[in-house]
């Protein structure tokens, strides 16, 4: 950095800390402008009159004035609003590059909503005579994603979301018993239907290559292909028990029983589609995805790409399908046992293995001084962001990530022993971002994932509805031990809630292997609930194993099982002090490190400096923006989504007629309870409306919003299985909203408590909507 850069930054910061305003600069004048077509043409100069149509095209003539050495000053490619339909990904390499004193930007124009999609419009439906659409797309299309006016489908499984089968024996020689019925009358085809599978932290796909009678045709083997059968039987492995865990079967035409299934036939083309109440396959927009990655930096060691930013851009509309051809076997965190283990022997890589990743819609190798800021990743088929490879200097900052298939943000790798320390990702900053349904298809998903980094920086940002761990720092488990440059890494000023919600054994806020000087501190983490009621393994701070030289102070935990994992006695060398927690349940079986006692407060009356840190915990308020997402515009939760939660009493899922979602929560208890808590697209008033399912007991409703609590009641004699609206009521976007759900006290009503689902729809601008 040069040193009249170095100079204005350390003034802004002053600034900053003396409280005064830095107002931000008026954007400077596009060096191009890009427009959609027919108003942009590649053929046009890229001037303000004559745009060019594509992203692409703008890069080229970037590079060009590049390679004439014609850049003074950032270089500037706008983007006025539309939707930009790739026909392939964005590559940039080290000759796209700019240089400490020119920045290349790729920005929004001021005001404008530009989607950079991967996707493919599928209209021309047709209505079948039981229930479902149907329509032909390409033979060659192969996706595994579909959404319908912004809402991700689900791909036609048995039994419906909200249930599972449990393994009733462990795994036979090549494949699983089945009870009979679970495949009665299906038309098992070599490799399309896949068993998924729930071990602990880990989430598998497993093909069905064929199946047989087994047990003197009581139950059916399900044989299960390659490469996954290897993987799961030779290849690196945490825990290799399956009997007793929860599975489905997904990806057959039989299993299209539940509004908002789809399922693709790729031997003929003919994709269908049971909707959902309310959904017109006429007037509705449908998107499947065709590429998996929008914008790659294709850097290397010794030619990386550098100084550029992208701004206020929406990335939407990616797959992925590897799993259609090699399943899906991970170790942790979608580290997944490579397609091909012999081609993938790397003596740098733990297990002298290097292992496969799920791509992302942004995959930048080895880059310095990149900055992706007020973006949106919304809709994907894979992951939202990752620096592999390296990459020094870059900032993810101020942008929203809603609805993936798999994680969030991800630096670095699984290279313990690398050849060259360049593979260490440096000095990056990872800040004021908003995740929130994140591994909707990969349920290890992490929202942020660090592997072996130095001087990371992960602060102020929000987390909300994870299927597993929010925050994941270190590598390896002591096997290898970690590079000497992993450490000094930061993670402060973050907010998380509603976590671990489909996978067990992991943490709001984790870590691993040795981390010297690294600091944790002023997070709050609030509401982990595991599947697993019973087991809880676990906690809001998870220091894991190997663990060391780690700093964790100043945390606030509330509403979780434990506030402390600390489980195994080669976690050493850390401190954990100045805890402040709900309860007093916690495990450390690590005795060379110095763990103070929880600063309790079971009645949630929070001391002074608790309520502090929970105040400043999550977006500061100049980003306040990230929580407003690309979302649908109702917002609609079923009780078998990870935005409902049991409170009290005994619950079970079931299907039934009538119901709005596959399944429908009940309890027979008379304290039963649960809530809702939806992610708000934008702040605003909503009517809020419940799907009151016929011969359920009276309710009570607690609804928390902008202005405070509004209780109300849903007695018998009202319309049922139909939408009732409760009222209207003002939201701030974001996490913060909720509805609790109870049974009402009426005298002689025996019947269940049951949860369906809950609409909000928003009626009109936010306002003035802070308390």
């Amino acid at each position: 950095m040069s040193r009249s850069v170095t100079h204005r930054a350390r003034i802004h910061s002053l600034l900053l800390f003396l409280g005064i305003a830095v107002l931000a600069p008026a954007q400077s004048v596009p060096t191009f402008v890009v427009a959609p077509a027919p108003l942009g043409d590649d053929r046009h100069d890229g001037s303000a009159g004559a745009p060019f149509a594509t992203l692409d095209r703008a890069r080229l003539a970037v590079r060009a004035r590049l390679a004439a050495r014609e850049v003074r000053g950032d270089l500037v490619v706008e983007l006025r609003a539309g939707t930009y339909e790739l026909e392939a990904p964005v590559r940039f390499d080290a000759a796209d590059s700019g240089h400490d004193r020119a920045t290349i930007v790729y920005r929004a124009a001021r005001g404008a909503d530009v989607v950079l999609s991967g996707g493919r419009r599928v209209a021309d439906w047709t209505h079948e005579g039981d229930g479902t659409y149907r329509v032909q797309v390409d033979r060659s299309a192969d996706f595994r994603q579909l959404w319908v006016d912004d809402r991700r489908a689900v791909r036609a499984r048995t039994p419906n979301v909200g249930c599972t089968f449990v393994f009733e024996a462990e795994k036979r020689a090549d494949g699983f018993d089945l009870p009979r019925a679970s495949l009665a009358g299906v038309a098992v085809r070599p490799n399309e239907i896949e068993i998924s599978v729930l071990i602990a932290w880990m989430h598998k796909r497993l093909r069905i290559a064929q199946t047989r009678d087994a047990e003197g045709g009581a139950l059916t083997r399900a044989v299960i292909a390659e490469p996954e059968w290897d993987a799961i039987t030779n290849q690196p492995q945490g825990d290799r028990t399956y009997h007793g865990r929860s599975y489905w079967l997904e990806n057959a035409r039989e299993f299209l029983d539940a509004p908002g299934e789809f399922f693709l036939d790729r031997s003929t083309g003919v994709l269908r589609y049971r909707p959902r109440p309310g959904e017109d396959l006429v007037r509705a927009v449908v998107i499947r995805p065709e590429l998996q990655s929008l914008i790659v930096l294709d850097g290397r060691p010794d030619a990386p790409v550098r100084h550029l930013r992208f701004e206020g851009l929406t990335f939407a509309h990616t797959g992925w399908t590897r799993p259609n051809r090699a399943g899906f076997v991970d170790v942790q965190a979608n580290s997944l046992v490579p397609e091909s283990p012999r081609d993938a022997v790397d003596p740098q890589f733990r297990h002298n293995q290097r292992k496969d990743r799920i791509p992302a819609a942004f995959q930048a190798s080895t880059s310095d001084h990149v900055v992706i800021r007020g973006c949106r990743f919304v809709r994907l088929g894979g992951a939202g962001v990752i620096f592999a490879h390296g990459g020094d200097d870059n900032t993810i900052e101020g942008n929203s990530f809603f609805d993936l298939a798999a994680g969030g943000i991800e630096l670095g790798e699984d290279a313990a022993r690398p050849v060259n320390p360049r593979l260490i990702p440096r000095r990056n900053r990872i800040a004021n971002n908003f995740l929130a349904h994140l591994g909707a298809d990969y349920f290890g998903s992490v929202a942020i994932l660090g592997y072996y980094t130095q001087a990371s920086v992960i602060t102020h940002n929000e987390m909300a509805a994870l299927p597993y761990t929010a925050i994941s720092q270190g590598w390896g488990w002591g096997a290898p031990s970690a590079p000497p440059e992993s450490g000094a890494n930061r993670i402060t000023y973050n907010r998380v809630s509603n976590f671990l919600r489909r996978l067990d054994d992991g943490g709001g806020l984790y870590t691993t292997d040795r981390q010297p000087g690294s600091e944790i501190a002023f997070n709050f983490i609030t509401r982990m609930t595991p599947p697993d009621d019973r087991k809880k393994a676990g906690a809001a701070l998870y220091p894991d194993q190997f663990t060391e030289g780690t700093h964790w102070h100043d945390n606030v935990v509330s509403e979780v099982p434990r506030w402390l994992h600390l489980w195994n006695p080669n976690i050493q060398g850390n401190r954990i002090e100045r805890t402040f927690s709900d309860t007093a349940a916690y495990r450390n079986d690590g005795p060379d490190n110095v763990v103070e006692s929880v600063r309790l407060s079971a009645d949630r009356r929070w001391p002074e400096p608790a309520l502090a840190i929970m105040a400043a915990a999550g977006l500061e308020p100049a980003f306040r923006h990230a929580r407003v997402i690309a979302g649908p515009s109702d917002v609609i939760l079923e009780s078998s989504s990870v935005d409902f939660q049991t409170l009290t009493g005994s619950w079970t899922s079931a299907t039934r007629p009538g119901s709005y979602g596959a399944v429908v929560q009940h309890s027979p208890d008379a304290n039963a309870a649960g809530r809702w808590m939806p992610i708000i697209p934008r702040d605003g008033v909503y009517e809020v409306s419940v799907w009151r399912p016929s011969g359920s007991a009276a309710m009570d409703f607690v609804i928390l919003h902008a202005k405070g609590e509004s209780r109300l009641a849903m007695r018998a004699g009202e319309p049922t299985d139909r939408w009732q609206p409760l009222g209207e009521f003002p939201f701030l976007a974001g996490a913060g909203g909720e509805l609790i759900v109870s049974r009402a006290q009426v005298p002689q009503d025996t019947a269940p408590l049951m949860a369906d689902a809950v609409r909000l729809r928003r009626m009109e601008s936010g306002g003035s909507l802070r308390p």
